[in-house]
């Protein structure tokens, strides 16, 4: 019983932690993007991006992307959003 509390006290513990890295990546990749640090990426600025469809990322449409819009682009990029991916492919039905 002790092994099977401690085995699920490390899974969660390694979940966690995964997922702490998975967003500092995001935010690093975000920062380092941002060549002005205005907070926002242009166009100019994400074209290195591979797979970026900017206008479909561009949410609020308001020509630039907030790092929420980078970040919910990156997961549909992944395949983490089931829908429509960069592209306007279908990726799930």
């Amino acid at each position: 019983m002790k092994t099977l509390t401690l085995r699920s006290m490390l899974l969660a513990i390694a979940l966690l932690f995964g997922s702490g890295v998975a967003i500092a990546e995001g935010t690093d990749k975000f920062t380092e993007l941002d060549a002005n640090g205005d907070g926002a990426l242009s166009a100019e600025e994400a074209t290195d991006v591979t797979g970026l469809d900017f206008e479909a990322a561009d949410a609020d449409g308001d020509g630039a992307l907030s790092e929420e819009e980078f970040k919910a682009a990156k997961t549909s990029m992944e395949g983490g959003d089931e829908g429509t991916g960069m592209e306007g492919e279908t990726m799930a039905e």
